[in-house]
């Protein structure tokens, strides 16, 4: 029974070491995970130092792409924490303790600076935007300084994705500083060794992008059939599909063998949202076209409404070819 003090007095620090963790752990909304190393005796602890980082990120450069883009979002990353003080723990005594208090309090000066930072980026489920990128290594950033690099991370923008605002989660881990305690240390030679005790902290923060307004286009229809060795007027139905007027639209096509024409071009002025417009023009099939549906690309030249050129993707146009009749052989009813 006499053994049982000794026990408890010997396991007394690790002991509160436990129920100290158990309280600051509970205490934040942000998940925390401490290392403290084997060494680290609380008892020799003369400060307890207050603050953290806070990192905050800032997209470097335009936020608004267009829809179908692949682009690389830029991050700035920097470091906002702030040292709120600290709080004796432990009087020293002697020299070569108060020494020891001393350069304490200079390295936990650090408590601030974050190390180890981890960043990645997703977008909510159904965003038409998709993160191709992988989480990427930041490296340290002391307080009140910026990364060396920003973070960078591809983004694909689907071809169908609406015009609008959308939100994507920026996921930052890192270690600190929590603790600093010196140890065997001498004030005449001004020598010592370290004890750390580190933490692990979580942050996230929204960052928004914005898809443009802009034309978009889509082949509705297509009338008009033709026949080996002959020409006909091909007509084909364009549709605004997007959410800005397209000026003086050019549809241009680049039909391939076995059709052809000579005049690839069609002016179709101006094109508001939502409306639709019909393009003409004579096609000619070669004379050995196997009967079949062809397809001919349409490319679309137009002038945004702050003036500037821009150019449709390809959209393809069925154009058929139909198999010369029996009457029509018979009497040359081509």
């Amino acid at each position: 029974m006499k053994k049982i003090p000794v026990l408890l007095s010997q396991f007394f620090p690790f002991i509160l070491a436990a129920l100290l963790l158990l309280a600051i752990t509970g205490a934040g909304e942000t998940p925390v995970t401490y290392y403290v190393p084997q060494s680290f005796d609380f008892a020799k602890n003369f400060y307890n130092s207050y603050g953290s980082p806070d990192i905050t990120a800032t997209i470097i450069g335009s936020n608004e792409f267009e829809r179908g883009q692949t682009v690389t979002l830029n991050i700035d990353l920097m470091n906002r924490g702030k040292f709120l003080g600290f709080e004796s723990d432990r009087t020293p005594s002697g020299a070569d303790e108060i020494y020891a208090a001393k350069t304490e309090v200079k390295l936990e000066g650090k408590i601030v600076d974050a190390s180890g930072i981890v960043a990645s980026l997703s977008a909510g489920q159904g965003s038409p935007i998709e993160v191709k990128s992988v989480s990427q290594q930041v490296g340290s950033i002391r307080s009140g300084q910026n990364a060396l690099t920003p973070a960078k991370f591809d983004l694909k923008i689907d071809k169908k994705a609406k015009a609008g605002e959308y939100l994507l989660r920026l996921d930052l881990t890192y270690d600190y500083q929590k603790n600093v305690q010196i140890i065997n240390s001498n004030a005449t030679q001004e020598t010592y060794d370290a004890n750390y005790w580190y933490g692990m902290m979580k942050q996230n923060q929204t960052l928004k992008v914005i898809v443009k307004k802009q034309a978009d286009f889509e082949i509705t229809k297509t009338s008009g059939s033709l026949l080996p060795g002959r020409e006909s007027v091909i007509e084909i139905t364009i549709k605004n599909t997007g959410e800005e007027e397209a000026r003086d639209v050019m549809a241009i096509i680049n039909p391939s063998d076995p059709i052809s024409t000579t005049d690839d071009k069609a002016f179709l002025y101006n094109l508001e949202p939502g409306s639709s417009v019909t393009a003409k023009y004579m096609i000619k099939a070669d004379s050995k076209a196997v009967p079949k549906s062809y397809s001919m690309d349409t490319v679309l030249r137009y002038e945004t409404p702050e003036g500037d050129i821009k150019y449709s993707s390809a959209l393809q146009a069925p154009v058929e070819v139909k198999e010369i009749g029996f009457l029509q052989r018979l009497f040359g009813w081509i």
